[in-house]
């Protein structure tokens, strides 16, 4: 009992020990900043169980539904798939352990012991096996420890402690067996000595592997510890987490410290589920139901993190499970209900003071446009939003406040204070905005106040004030929104009054001042919208610095916010939208305003305060949060991320803290941090961590038998691509947790790029299409902003040559490009020459138009209407107009005419103009050289008209009919004539008639004889062809001859009666020519086709030799042929040299041909589908060979070879009496002494080679 008794007692102490020391954290003061991420972000699922980092910097997290890899954008899941053997073996994930190469361990609720090969992306798993003694204990596994000699623990329900044998892949026990206490083991940690801590819901036990000893450690003998979380201090204390009794310390020897509990200024919660020391030695302690503590080890204090839904940068939730602090000090803290949290606790140097609705010691409103620090370590601070003043300590919160008091003259004159100022008597005077000037005298006791008064010249010129200054002399500035500066001199009680006048340009540039500051030297310095004013007090004049678009050296911007002279005395000016601008003053005593803005770094262009700190350092607060620019000119830009106000800052609102602190008011209270205390954010590692072709992911190749990457890109770092994979994409990542997207990167491919490439952090891709064969190396680098560039990430990449540009395939086609440009030469000499023969044709086109012209006495004429001109061509040199002086128009055309024919002129010119007439024609008098009137006709057509119809240009020929009018005279006597012709024409038809009425007779008897015999068979057809032959030219005589009797008689009873119009004359002479002619044609056709059918139907009725031009007898076979073969769609062409004179038998001949014509075209031909039919006639040594070939649908051998027999038909009932070829056969070898081969192929036609004598033998004739 008594040992028991010590026991609670030095818990008792050690517990009021550490409530005693622990401070309270301050209200509104906020140092601890968290990035949240959650299933909205692609975590899995919600709850964090476990978390790592692999020795590449990947963070994983563990959940119940699935394993992430986070690379600080994005997550990459696995889960089981039990269609894939190598994915994860169960996706609750109940513990992780990263090895040194890469690989990962992951413990599962049901699915054993996993391995992740990150070369191969992808998952081996140990299952449990009752029938061997070195499998997995339980596929339930707990707990995972890997100790510093790398051997692998593995704790399951099971109740047995294993280690992993990576060898042969088996599981030993370490020697204790199977135990209850180890059925449960949540946690377990190795000591400095090799010694293990087991923490179990039966309690806490330490395992020695090397002597087997297992003991349990207790703080009551009575009760074990159920413990959740265990760490172990720097001082290498023991600290255990509880499931519900807080929080333990022991010795390294097992002995208690203390204990502690939840309560006030204490242990925030009793369910203790995480422990962690940070690498400054403090710990973190994660709650089941009360969200996160830290902890000074020391004081023992506590300041504790709960959940705030209002607030984005709070810990996920207040159910924690674990904890974990990755390679750049981040802290992790995985919730069980939302996800994990991102801790950077180097943004702990950034503290906000804000208001806390309801909290009295927090500020009244957000927004602090007005800091003053005072020589205690306290804030005056002026809030708008109606906060008005209140003097705060940010330790312990709000001191004093004073707010405007309508019942009372000596409160606060406004509620809306927007700058402060001590002045050397210790007063202190308040700027508000709509209230004017208060003092509030050094006791405190009550406030003076400084207002505009309409009828008081010297009072203030408006009560909407920026500020106030004291100068080195005592004068009292007081600077305006809207109307200048006011200056109230040490002693006086009226204000002097500075405004801006637009006639004077010594006056202050713009009435709305931002700040008034003097330098050491006694320099009087104004910023305002207008520029920078630097103001004389000996002459009241002002001088002006604005911005100058052509001039570097000038201000960037006349918009001045902040004035700041540094400790070297040169004068920084805060612009809104220009940067900052350092006034540097040169050896010649002139100075330049140097530019420092985004494109040098800084995060914003829009400056709210610049100040120095102890180290030279400019510190500028800005609307994207704050700046640190070094003496070197490097740049340090901290934003949201990093603890500054994400809502940006006010104009002017700084302060100096005694201790070296600075505060810059904002738009959600005040920033306060020690510049020495912040640091840098460490330099962000790319990676390149994936690759795509074609935009789609590349898979490992042994998923993927045409990936390239053998291995994973992440751990190869190089990649061989085919020739077509052409589209590559690389995707990279920096693997910064805490603030991402402040993350710049830049990637460059040499020898491809010739600068570097930068990108976004929402855009990390590197896309290259077309890439040329060879060997690339791509380099990716990162930085954030202003910071320097980290060294490069390195991928070589070999682009594979395509079969079809080796060199062999070069060499062919340079052969082929060598033959081709022979081509093209060959045929651009042709083309040339074509050219060159068309120019000539041209010209000689030309030529032959020219002859043609004087040879028909004709004048060609090109008209433009628009201008009248005319331009001729062979003029009629005998016309008075053509030797008119100038240039020859329509005018001078219209004035030749014969005024009694202009009227009919200008009607035919003005219907084809309109469009009423195709072309215009008129006949009509003008004078001639000798002054006799011509008849002239003239012709033309318009040949280019406007979008509207109007015609442009016409052009035409003009031609001398005087003779064709003197023969009018005679036309009477012509008119008898041709009567007489007329008649003489049908006497003659009838003549012909009666001849050929005897022709056909005599054909109808040799058709009758031709039906006796098949030889004659074809008799019929040509008596067919022959009436129709000649019956078509005799009717188109005899209606020509009826028509021209006609119009003659029209004509005769005109002229009776004196009415001959020239047109009716002109019109009957063209008439009778054409009717004439056409008489004349078609007598003369059919008097050579009855001469023709004649020789044919005497050659039919004989077979006597005569002599005959070979190729004109083919012609005129044909043409009695062609009744027939123009109602087949078949084209026969006889290819004969001309002057083939022969002595054969012509009829003989033309049965042979007849016989083999009609046979292709029976035989021959499918029905409906167009035929050839050559023949072809060449002259041998003595002897005719003629060639007959068809391309009609051919014989088979058997058919070809009895062709010749008679009666032998392959359409017997279908016309055929199988007589043709027989008769062919028997004329060309009786008849005409010759022979006859046939050629065939069925569906490449028939060919008959004919050969026979010049000259018949004369026994044969």
């Amino acid at each position: 009992m008594g040992r028991i008794a010590g026991w609670l007692l030095a818990l008792l102490c050690a517990v009021g020990a550490q409530r005693a020391d622990a401070a309270p954290a301050p209200s509104g003061v906020e140092y601890t900043r968290f990035r949240t991420l959650s299933t909205r972000d692609g975590l899995p699922q919600v709850s964090a169980r476990a978390i790592t980092q692999d020795a590449a910097g990947f963070l994983w997290i563990g959940t119940q539904d699935g394993l992430a890899r986070f690379d600080g954008y994005e997550f990459k899941v696995h889960r089981h798939d039990r269609n894939d053997p190598w994915s994860l073996s169960d996706s609750h994930v109940s513990a992780l352990v990263a090895n040194g190469d890469g690989s990962l361990w992951i413990a599962t609720l049901a699915g054993g012991l996993n391995r992740y090969d990150a070369d191969l992306d992808r998952f081996t798993s140990w299952r449990a096996d009752s029938a061997r003694s070195d499998a997995l204990a339980s596929d339930n596994v707990g707990a995972l420890l890997r100790t510093r000699s790398g051997r692998l623990w593995i704790a399951s329900a099971a109740g047995r402690l294993q280690w992993f044998q990576p060898a042969d892949s088996t599981f030993h026990d370490s020697g204790l067996g199977e135990r209850p206490a180890l059925r449960t083991v949540r946690r377990m940690l190795e000591l400095p000595d090799g010694r293990l801590l087991l923490g179990t819901v039966d309690g806490l036990w330490q395992f020695d592997p090397a002597t087997l000893r297992f003991e349990e450690v207790r703080v009551d003998p009575e009760l074990p510890l159920d413990v959740y979380a265990l760490a172990l201090g720097p001082d290498q204390d023991w600290w255990i987490g509880t499931s519900g009794n807080g929080l333990y310390r022991l010795r390294a020897d097992g002995t208690f410290v203390a204990h502690y509990q939840a309560g006030n200024d204490s242990l925030h919660d009793d369910a203790v589920r995480g422990l962690l020391f940070d690498r400054a030695g403090a710990l973190w302690i994660a709650g089941d139901a009360r969200g996160l503590a830290r902890m000074d080890t020391a004081s023992g204090a506590f300041e504790p993190f709960r959940h705030d839904p209002a607030r984005d940068d709070g810990i996920a939730s207040n159910r924690l499970w674990t904890l974990f602090e990755d390679r750049d000090g981040l802290l992790v803290v995985g919730s069980w209900t939302n996800g994990f949290s991102v801790h950077d606790p180097r943004t702990r140097a950034f503290g906000r003071v804000r208001n806390v609705p309801g909290d009295p010691r927090t500020l009244p409103t957000r927004t602090v446009p007005g800091l003053l620090a005072n020589a205690d370590g306290t804030l005056w601070v002026g809030l708008g939003d109606g906060g008005g003043l209140v003097r705060i300590d940010p330790a312990r919160g709000v001191l004093e406040r004073h707010a405007h008091d309508p019942l009372r003259s000596d409160s606060l004159g406004h509620d809306y204070v927007r700058n402060l100022m001590r002045s050397r008597d210790g007063s202190l005077w308040i700027a508000t905005s709509g209230g004017g000037l208060d003092r509030m005298l050094p006791d405190g006791s009550r406030f003076e106040h400084f207002r505009h008064q309409p009828g008081d010249p010297q009072s203030l010129a408006s009560d909407t004030l920026v500020g106030a200054f004291e100068d080195s002399e005592g004068t009292l500035w007081v600077y305006t929104l809207d109307r200048g500066v006011d200056e109230r001199c040490a002693g006086c009680t009226g204000f002097r009054h500075h405004r801006h006048d637009p006639a004077d340009p010594s006056s202050i540039g713009d009435n709305s001042v931002s700040q008034v500051m003097e330098t050491r030297t006694g320099e009087l310095w104004m910023g305002t919208r207008g520029g920078l004013q630097r103001y004389d007090r000996a002459s009241g004049r002002f001088e002006r610095f604005v911005a100058r678009a052509n001039d570097p050296d000038s201000l960037s911007s006349n918009s001045i916010s902040t004035l700041l002279e540094d400790s070297r005395g040169e004068l920084w000016v805060g612009t809104q939208g220009g940067g900052i601008n350092r006034r540097i003053v040169q050896a010649d005593g002139s100075a330049r305003f140097q530019v420092i803005d985004v494109r040098a770094g800084l995060a914003a262009n829009a400056i709210g305060a610049l100040h120095e700190d102890a180290h030279g350092h400019v510190w500028a607060s800005t609307t994207a949060g704050i700046s640190r620019i070094d003496r070197d000119g490097a740049i340090l830009n901290f934003g949201a991320q990093d603890g500054t106000q994400e809502g940006g800052y006010w104009l002017n609102s700084v302060a100096r803290l005694p201790d070296g602190r600075v505060a810059f008011g904002g738009l959600d209270g005040f920033t306060l941090f020690d510049p020495g205390a912040v640091t840098a954010p460490p330099t962000p590692q790319p990676l390149v961590t994936g690759l795509l072709l074609r935009n789609v992911p590349v898979l490992p190749a042994w998923r993927d038998p045409a990936s390239p990457l053998a291995r994973s890109l992440l751990r190869a770092r190089s990649v061989t691509l085919a020739h077509d994979q052409d589209n590559v994409t690389f995707e990279f990542s920096a693997l910064a947790f805490a603030d991402p997207a402040s993350v710049l990167y830049a990637y460059r491919l040499d020898p491809h790029d010739t600068r570097w490439i930068e990108t976004p952090s929402t855009r990390r891709l590197a896309t290259y299409t077309d890439l040329a064969p060879g060997r690339y190396a791509l380099s990716v680098r990162a930085r954030r902003a202003g910071g320097e560039w980290s060294a490069p990430a390195l991928v070589d990449i070999d682009v594979q040559t395509a079969p079809w540009a080796s060199p062999a395939a070069r060499a062919m086609y340079a052969l082929a490009l060598l033959a081709l440009a022979l081509l093209v030469g060959l045929r651009l000499r042709a083309n040339l020459r074509e050219r060159r023969a068309h120019q000539e044709a041209i010209r000689l086109s030309e030529e032959r138009l020219k002859l043609a012209l004087w040879g028909s006495g004709s004048e060609l004429w090109d008209a433009d209407i628009a201008t009248g001109s005319v331009h001729r061509e062979n003029q009629l040199d005998h016309l008075e107009v053509t030797h008119l002086a100038g240039d020859y128009s329509v005018a001078d055309l219209r004035r030749s005419v014969h005024p009694d024919d202009l009227p009919r002129f200008e009607r035919s010119m003005r219907d084809h103009l309109r469009g009423n007439a195709s072309s215009f024609e008129a006949s009509y008098r003008t004078l001639d050289r000798n002054g006799q009137w011509a008849w002239l006709l003239t012709r033309g057509r318009v040949v280019q008209r406007d979008e509207g119809g109007r015609a442009l240009r016409m052009t035409g020929t003009t031609s001398d009919i005087t003779a064709l009018n003197h023969a009018l005279a005679a036309l009477r006597v012509l008119n008898e004539q041709l009567e007489s012709r007329v008649e003489q024409r049908t006497a003659a038809l009838q003549n012909a008639n009666v001849e050929l009425r005897t022709t056909l007779e005599r054909l109808t008897q040799a058709q009758r004889q031709l039906f006796e015999s098949e030889k004659l068979a074809s008799l019929g057809g040509m008596v067919a062809g022959i009436a129709h032959e000649i019956n078509t030219p005799l009717g188109i005589g005899v209606t020509a001859a009826s028509h021209l009797r006609e119009e003659a008689q029209r004509l005769l009873a005109l002229v009776q009666r004196g009415e001959v119009p020239d047109e009716v004359v002109e019109a009957f002479a063209s008439t009778a020519s054409e009717s004439s002619d056409l008489i004349l044609r078609n007598l003369q056709r059919a008097d050579r086709l009855v001469r023709s059918f004649k020789r044919i139907a005497v050659d039919q009725s004989t077979e006597d030799r005569r002599v005959v031009d070979l190729g004109a007898s083919l012609d005129e076979i044909l043409t009695t042929l062609g009744p027939s073969l123009r109602k087949m769609p078949h084209r026969i062409e006889i290819d004969c040299p001309p002057g083939i004179v022969v002595e054969t038998a012509p009829g003989a001949l033309y049965q042979v041909i007849t016989n083999l014509v009609m046979n292709s075209l029976v035989h021959g031909f499918a029905p409906g589908v167009a035929g050839s039919i050559v023949l072809r006639v060449r002259r041998g040594d003595g002897e005719i060979l003629l060639e007959y070939a068809d391309n009609g649908r051919g014989m088979d051998d058997a058919v070809r070879a009895r062709i010749y027999e008679p009666f032998y038909t392959t359409q017997r009932g279908q016309g055929g009496s199988g007589l043709g070829m027989h008769i062919v056969y028997t004329l060309v070898t009786q008849v005409l002494g010759g022979s006859i081969e046939c050629e065939s192929t069925p569906g490449q036609g028939t060919r008959f080679h004919i050969r026979f004598p010049e000259r018949l033998p004369s026994a044969q004739a």
